[in-house]
């Protein structure tokens, strides 16, 4: 339950269940990728980023724009760091 290829189909669970309109759901999922890989990646790389910015874009779509913004940036704070 935490290897990396378990959070990716979480990932993959929660933008199918985001595109039925299925917000709740597929913020579970989401954060259910991002603690796996808070765990065996650590909390600066970038597929931590990308769960912080789909659990972000899930917000957006629930309303949550303060939530969002808190994840999008940082998703961007490490895209920063990892990347330049």
């Amino acid at each position: 339950k935490e290897h990396p290829d378990t959070a990716i189909s979480y990932s993959n669970i929660g933008r199918v269940m985001e595109a039925m309109g299925n917000n709740v759901g597929a913020l579970e999922m989401h954060n259910k990728a991002l603690a796996i890989r808070e765990k065996v990646h650590g909390k600066e790389h970038p597929d931590t980023a990308t769960s912080y910015s789909n659990i972000g874009s899930v917000m957006a779509d629930m309303g949550n724009n303060v939530g969002a913004l808190k994840m999008h940036n940082k998703d961007l704070a490490i895209c920063e760091k990892v990347h330049g």
